[in-house]
């Protein structure tokens, strides 16, 4: 099972790893021995950052100071204070995929230091960026950023490469939903549409859960929940828990004993809900995701009756109104032999087998080649890019629903006698109007050799990465000179600076991790050692001289988790046990 890449879906309620072993992608555990990982990061007062499960039980008691749905915050301009130390949604991720990291590579035995990770389809050209940011921050150089539909498609579709088929991926997960349209025609997948919403997931559900308990526990008890931040926590938890139980059940019942303390002492939320109270919840979020499933079946040009198979990926598609509703929009049921929660982490694994097979056949430019064999990907950009202009007019140069990686160029040129430079601000989106799209970044190129206006040529080249990263040059024809840069949201960007303080902060996390695991192992074979000694002084008639001091000694150093004395008292004991066994 030696690799050295490997797959991850860095999700807003739970991450998931797999790496090949041989010709099939299989989910690695985490420490606990589960294949989900929650993805919430809790800070104590310590020192101490716990991740994972045990994060999220912190919430209740810590709520200021855990962090959980960070990914709705990636690549913007989003901080979360925790001591008075702000973290940036890039260095919260890192934190996670650190932790992911930490347990892999002790299931496997060996360091893994390359992964791919995915990101919904929806996401922007900023968000995957600081999606790249965090994998490195964390250690990991991050081969490829690959779409979570996608991925889940490359799951589904990997074994069954030689059917022919046109894939509807609805990907509806904690706190994003993507709709991909994916075609595969002899092991090529070829995206033909890409439709989403990166505030709507499974997360929204709850929200409306939450609510709903407080106007309940409000008109009841006349208390309004919202005030206690520990309150709330504990509604989210158990809100989340009830949408799931209703997946499978009619009715369940929420009891939270305690979930405020008052004057009166502690009160206790106790209320069924039903099914059918979930569905009026949550039934316009649910049915607002149709005009994008329709939208992405205009798009790529089908009718409902064309597509082959629906793949359901993401916790939020087990919810039965869901399923449903996929069922009304293409007339059939979706596929049900594919786990919604793991399959994008599976097809993460698939890509990283193919670019590990590349680095074999060619150590340099390898990844940017198709793969001889397994599935070949043709990504789809759902976002237009250009430059804007005078008057504000927005200059395409990569259009919307363009394959990439691509490259695309054009020819501009001054507005102003003698003109010496030129600034492009870069944007993203389909308004005509250049401002009233997403801004990214400023191209500028000065040095221009001055002329009347419209002589001067200035070629821009935008370049679009298997990352869907732009890149983006502007070259003055007459003087060669160039200047290129590697554009994401300017007010959202990791400097150099804070990315070096943050991947110097996060190998400290890694060398005190690797300091609490040898102090771990160390106190549980010093546990071991005690039981052993005093298993044999059960059986010995003269024990050595001096033997229950020296247990005792050891006990004391192992509360005190002093690891210089637990190895003196461990070697002492050692010897007497020796002296016993004889």
């Amino acid at each position: 099972m030696a690799t050295n890449i490997v797959g991850i879906d860095l999700g807003t309620t739970n991450t998931v790893m797999a790496i090949m072993d041989g010709d099939t992608p299989v989910i690695i555990p985490n420490s606990l021995g589960e294949r989900l990982t929650p993805s919430v990061v809790s800070f104590g007062a310590d020192g101490e950052i716990l991740v994972g499960k045990k994060a999220r039980r912190a919430m209740i008691l810590n709520p200021q100071n855990t962090v959980g749905s960070i990914k709705r915050h990636m690549g913007t301009n989003y901080r979360v204070e925790i001591y008075g130390r702000k973290y940036t949604p890039q260095e919260i991720s890192a934190i996670i995929m650190q932790k992911i990291k930490s347990d892999l590579e002790s299931y496997l035995g060996h360091e893994v230091p390359q992964a791919v990770v995915t990101v919904p389809a929806y996401f922007t050209d900023a968000q995957r960026q600081a999606t790249r940011d965090a994998g490195e921050i964390a250690g990991f150089n991050v081969r490829r950023i690959i779409d979570e539909p996608t991925a889940a498609a490359i799951s589904y579709g990997f074994d069954r490469m030689e059917e022919d088929q046109i894939l509807m991926i609805y990907d509806l997960g904690g706190g994003t939903f993507d709709v991909s349209i994916i075609e595969v025609v002899n092991g090529v997948f070829q995206v033909l549409a890409i439709k989403g919403d990166n505030m709507l997931g499974g997360d929204d559900f709850d929200q409306r859960i939450v609510d709903w308990l407080v106007e309940e526990f409000k008109q009841r008890e006349g208390i309004d929940l919202t005030t206690d931040p520990s309150a709330l926590q504990k509604l989210r938890i158990h809100a989340e828990e009830a949408k799931i139980e209703l997946s499978n059940v009619e009715r369940t019942n929420i009891l939270i004993e305690s979930v405020i303390v008052t004057d009166k002492g502690p009160l206790t939320l106790d209320m069924d809900i039903t099914r059918a109270r979930l569905e009026s919840l949550i039934g316009d979020l649910v049915e607002g995701t149709e005009r994008h499933v329709r939208a992405a079946l205009e798009d790529a040009g089908l009718k409902s009756k064309d597509i082959t198979n629906v793949v359901l990926v993401g916790g939020s598609t087990r919810i039965p109104m869901v399923q449903k509703l996929v069922e009304k929009i293409i007339g059939r049921p979706a596929r049900r032999d594919i786990n919604p929660e793991e399959c994008v982490a599976l097809g993460a694994a698939v890509q990283s087998s193919l670019i590990a097979s590349l680095d074999e056949e060619m150590q340099h430019s390898a990844a940017d080649r198709l793969p001889e064999k397994g599935p070949v990907v043709v990504h789809l950009t759902p976002f237009s890019l250009g430059v804007g202009l005078v008057g504000d007019q927005y200059g395409v140069l990569v259009p919307k629903n363009s394959t990439y990686p691509t490259e695309a160029k054009d020819i501009f040129t001054t507005t102003r006698d003698f003109q010496t430079a030129i600034s492009f601000p870069v944007y993203e989106g389909e308004e005509a109007i250049a401002s009233s799209n997403t801004f990214l970044d400023m191209l500028r190129i000065d040095d221009i050799a001055p002329a009347p206006r419209g002589i001067p040529r200035v070629e821009v080249t935008f370049r679009l990465n298997h990352d869907r990263i732009l890149e983006a040059t502007a070259k003055d024809l007459t003087t060669a000179k160039a200047v290129t840069i590697t554009v994401m949201a300017t007010d959202n960007r990791l400097s150099p600076e804070e990315k070096a303080r943050a991947i110097k902060e996060a190998q400290n996390r890694i060398t005190s991790m690797l300091e609490d695991r040898m102090q771990d192992a160390l106190m549980n074979q010093a546990e071991a050692l005690i039981y052993r000694a005093e298993r044999l002084l059960s059986e010995v008639d003269s024990p050595p001289r001096g033997i229950h001091e020296t247990i005792e000694e050891l006990q004391n150093a192992i509360e005190r988790r002093d690891g210089h004395r637990i190895s003196g008292a461990m070697e002492h004991l050692t010897s007497m046990i020796t002296q016993m066994e004889r």
